[in-house]
């Protein structure tokens, strides 16, 4: 008998959750952070779109601005929530070596049938690199603050204060644990629909 695999994740069961593995969620990157307005970012929207290194676009918070953008995106449905945990993590670093910014995020939820959640409040992250050439990971940390598949986020992302140097992020993805299919086993195949 052979492995069919248009059914084989559909036809999964008895998953035990609590052991989620790390994944990544496809297609949001810095692409995916707007501005306060909700605007793509640009070269003159606050952050920017720059030639970071001269060759490599990233996105600039100029000194004595703290706005790193905002970013909404969805939990996925194979989210292990036994494990809840979801890390958004920025290649980033300073500009220069005077300031080492750290980044805070203001993090709500809307759950179906449920109103916006007030701020989760997730881990500020460490202090940024401030070799100009060595970017580095650093995590908004959110363990523990009852995600499960679907919730939509919000974010708002803050750097602390940096009035000498720019702040400088090369890539950003958001990494949570895993059960490889969706954590609710009655929701596994579309034609249960």
């Amino acid at each position: 008998m052979g492995l069919n695999p248009a059914t084989f994740l559909s036809r999964l069961e008895g998953i035990v959750t609590g052991y989620g593995f790390k994944r990544v969620i496809q297609g949001v990157n810095i692409n995916s952070l707007r501005d306060d307005a909700g605007i793509i970012l640009t070269a003159s929207t606050e952050p920017s779109r720059e030639a970071l290194e001269t060759v490599f676009d990233g996105v600039v918070v100029s000194s004595s601005q703290t706005d790193l953008g905002r970013l909404a995106f969805q939990i996925p449905r194979d989210y292990d929530a036994t494990v809840d945990k979801l890390h958004i993590r920025f290649l980033c670093n300073s500009a220069g070596d005077t300031n080492t910014p750290t980044i805070d995020c203001i993090m709500y939820r809307k759950r179906a049938g449920a109103a916006v959640s007030s701020d989760i409040d997730p881990t500020i992250s460490a202090a940024a690199n401030t070799n100009t050439a060595l970017a580095d990971w650093v995590e908004i940390v959110s363990e523990g603050d009852g995600w499960l598949p679907g919730d939509a986020v919000c974010c708002e992302f803050a750097t602390s204060a940096h009035t000498t140097d720019a702040f400088h992020v090369y890539g950003l993805e958001i990494v949570y644990a895993s059960d490889l299919v969706y954590y609710n086993d009655d929701e596994r195949s579309i034609s249960d629909e």
